[in-house]
């Protein structure tokens, strides 16, 4: 079993942190996050319950997300136009 040493700051743990710090970094909802993980669409490990999301890989999709064509690809915000299955609303 895997112990954490409280003197090593929570947030950052060999370039990986956890889905909370994930979430408020990208705007991402922590259960749109573990789907991404799941997914393999964001690196990360998981250790029993616990999600730690490579910050190197989540700052490359995030990167993609800026550079999408597709509006919807991304965190939804109030501004957003589009609908919770993704797709445009006309």
């Amino acid at each position: 079993m895997i112990s954490f040493n409280q003197s090593i700051s929570p947030q950052v743990l060999n370039n990986h942190i956890s889905v909370q710090v994930a979430a408020s970094y990208s705007g991402y909802s922590l259960q749109y996050l573990r789907r991404l993980l799941r997914n393999g669409k964001v690196e990360g490990t998981k250790i029993g319950q616990l999600w730690l999301v490579d910050k190197g890989a989540l700052d490359v999709y995030l990167e993609k997300t800026q550079d999408a064509t597709d509006q919807c690809f991304g965190p939804l915000d109030s501004s957003s136009k589009c609908n919770f299955a993704g797709q445009k609303e006309r």
